[in-house]
Parts: structure tokens; C-alpha cells; sequence
């Protein structure tokens, strides 16, 4: 029963001040309307693209020689960098400048943390924000839709400038330090082939595998030369009839064999020949030979790199794909006046009746006594 007194209450003390709550909502709707006249209206320009793979400047994906295929959209990491990229105060610096935002909104550039404010103010007109289908919405906001428009645009092609420079940076950098390397690796080659030419040129070995096979021929057919002269000597001096010269003579030529068969097998390293002198030059050689191969692929391979990254470098780059220009919208998108007009009389009328309920539940003799006191 006392709910029901309650709610029956407060319907007659509502219904009894039922003219306050209609002037309070008069009211409000009257200042609700007139200060919304007042309010600017802002106008929204979107402009839609797609962020570029960074396969497009590769190398190795314009010129061949990667292992999978190049991309033309880029990935969520590029989506990503832009969007960090539209927060940078470069971005917003160029737009103050360019459509002069402290003029537009009404900010003195002489006055205290200026361009902090115009940050700010242009942070809340400036909105990005990836689509549902993968691309980047751009969108500004401003009174004149034309400006909005251009904005709109501007900020997509400077973020995208700012975003070829960084890549751009980043391959100078590379094509700098691949420059240093071949120029040390040119060093280095230079310094193994000037090594290998005195060591040939010390050893006398110009062709390994030439001079191996010749020098194998040559103390074979010697050693069987050999072995004939000293069975043909021994056999003839054994022969009274023979003459003295002759043998003389054959003993002579034996011995000049000898002499060869021991400077090609028993020659020390200062003998400009020998087999010993070559077994000695030859690993020494071969070592050097290598080395100077696998340096100079190496340097041969970083000057096609280097190559490549230059005119990497110098091919033009666009960093985003445009999907739609911004265009001067028709239509507002603040402010929502009729809303507005509505939640200020439906909240003046709600907290009226609640002062009012407030008001009429408090009992008469107590406001009696706080008046009288």
C-alpha cells in the first residue's frame, strides 16, 4: 500500500507543476535551438588507399632473383606505418602552414603553447582508420567543405611523401655501407692478386694442373730413359771390343741424366725447378687461388647488388594506391542539432521532475522550521 501512495504521490505532485515542467522544456528547447543556430557546421571529406608493398623497391623482386612473388599491396606492417606515420608533427606541421590553421582556428600565434593547441584542435578534425577491407580511410573535418576536401588529400600525399622518403633513406643507407664493402672487398682482391702473381712468380708455377702433368711425364720418361742408359752401359763396358771413348762418352751422358732425375726430385727451394720447390709452392697457391675466387665472386656479386639498389633507389615510388579522392562533401556531419535540441529538453524536464519530487516529498512543518530558524 505505501508503494502505491508513493507513486500515486508523486503522479499528482507531477501532475499539479505539469505547466513548470512544460515552460522548463519550452524553455531549454528555445536555448537548445538557438545556441545549436549558432554552432558551425562541419563538413567531412574521406579519402580511401591502399598502402604499397615495399617489394616495389627491392632489388631482388624488380630484377629477379627472390624466392617468392613480388607483392603489390602492402601487409598489416605497412598499414601500420602510416598510420603512425598521419600522428607525426611533420604531417601536421605542413597542413598548419599550408591551409594556415591558426588563422582558421582562431588561435593567436603569439600566444602561449600556440602550436600545441592547433595540434590538438587539428588531432580531433583528423581522423585514419584501417576499412574492413584492408585499405585506409583519411578523413577531415572543417567548415568549409572545400578545405576539408583539400585537406583531406594533401594529408594523404604528404603522409605518402614522408613515407617514400623514409624508404628511400633507408636504401641510401644501404646503397652506403654496400658501397664501403666493395670498396674493401676492391682492396682486398687487389692485395690476393698482386700476393698470387709473386708467388707464381717465386715458385714458377703459372698452371697447376698443366705443370703437375707435364713435370709427372717428365720424371716418368726420364726415370725410364734412365734405367735403359745404365743397362746399356753396363752391358757395353762388359764388351772388351768397345772402345774406351764410346764408353767415355755414354758414362758422361749417364751421368748428365742423373744430374736432371736428382734437380727435378731433390731440388731445394732456391732452385728455380724441382719437384720439391713445386709440392712446396703448390698448397700455398691453391690457398691463395681460392681465397681470390670466393673474394672476388663476393665483390662481383656486391657490385651487381650495389647495382641494383641505385637504380632501385632512383626509380620513381608511389607509397600508397589511391582507391577514391577526397571530394567536397554536401552534406554536415555536425552538429546533430535536432539531437542535441531533444537530449537538453528531455534532461531539463527530467531533472525538473525530480526537484520537483524532491521538493514535495520533504515534510511542511521541517521547511517550516528551517524557514522560521
Amino acid at each position: 500500500m505505501k508503494e502505491k501512495d508513493q507513486i500515486a504521490n508523486i503522479a499528482s505532485a507531477l501532475y499539479r507543476n505539469r505547466k513548470r515542467l512544460i515552460y522548463l522544456g519550452l524553455i531549454a528547447f528555445v536555448l537548445s535551438a538557438a545556441i545549436t543556430l549558432l554552432m558551425p557546421n562541419y563538413y567531412e571529406a574521406t579519402t580511401v588507399f591502399y598502402p604499397t608493398s615495399e617489394d616495389l623497391i627491392k632489388p631482388e623482386k624488380l630484377f629477379g632473383g627472390a624466392q617468392t612473388d613480388m607483392r603489390f599491396y602492402g601487409t598489416d606492417a605497412e598499414m601500420d606505418r602510416l598510420i603512425a606515420m598521419a600522428q607525426s608533427p611533420e604531417l601536421f606541421d605542413y597542413l598548419i602552414e599550408k591551409f594556415e590553421l591558426t588563422e582558421r582556428y582562431g588561435i593567436a600565434p603569439d600566444s602561449r603553447q600556440w602550436r600545441t593547441r592547433v595540434r590538438n584542435q587539428l588531432d580531433e578534425n583528423l581522423t585514419i582508420r584501417k576499412t574492413r577491407f584492408d585499405g585506409i580511410e583519411l578523413s577531415v573535418e572543417d567548415t568549409d567543405p572545400e578545405i576539408a576536401a583539400q585537406m583531406a588529400n594533401s594529408a594523404r600525399e604528404r603522409l605518402a611523401s614522408i613515407a617514400e622518403r623514409v624508404l628511400k633513406s633507408a636504401q641510401k643507407n644501404m646503397i652506403e655501407t654496400l658501397d664501403k664493402t666493395v670498396m674493401e672487398k676492391e682492396v682486398m682482391v687487389s692485395i690476393l692478386r698482386d700476393s698470387l702473381v709473386r708467388m707464381r712468380q717465386y715458385y714458377g708455377i703459372y698452371n697447376l694442373d698443366a705443370q703437375s702433368e707435364h713435370f709427372a711425364g717428365l720424371i716418368s720418361q726420364l726415370e725410364t730413359d734412365l734405367e735403359k742408359e745404365r743397362v746399356k752401359f753396363d752391358i757395353l763396358s762388359a764388351n772388351p771390343r768397345i772402345s774406351r771413348d764410346t764408353l767415355t762418352f755414354m758414362e758422361a751422358n749417364l751421368r748428365g741424366m742423373e744430374q736432371q732425375y736428382r734437380f727435378l726430385t731433390e731440388g731445394d727451394e732456391e732452385q728455380l725447378s724441382g719437384l720439391r720447390r713445386m709440392n712446396v709452392g703448390m698448397p700455398l697457391i691453391q690457398m691463395l687461388q681460392s681465397q681470390h675466387y670466393r673474394e672476388y665472386t663476393q665483390l662481383d656479386y656486391d657490385r651487381m647488388r650495389l647495382k641494383n639498389l641505385r637504380a632501385a633507389n632512383r626509380a620513381p615510388f608511389q607509397a600508397v594506391f589511391v582507391i577514391q579522392e577526397a571530394y567536397p562533401p554536401d552534406r554536415k556531419v555536425r552538429p546533430k542539432r535536432s539531437l542535441i535540441v531533444l537530449a537538453s529538453v528531455f534532461f531539463v524536464i527530467f531533472f525538473g521532475a525530480l526537484g520537483i519530487v524532491a521538493i514535495e516529498s520533504i515534510d511542511k512543518d521541517t521547511i517550516k522550521k528551517i524557514t522560521s530558524s
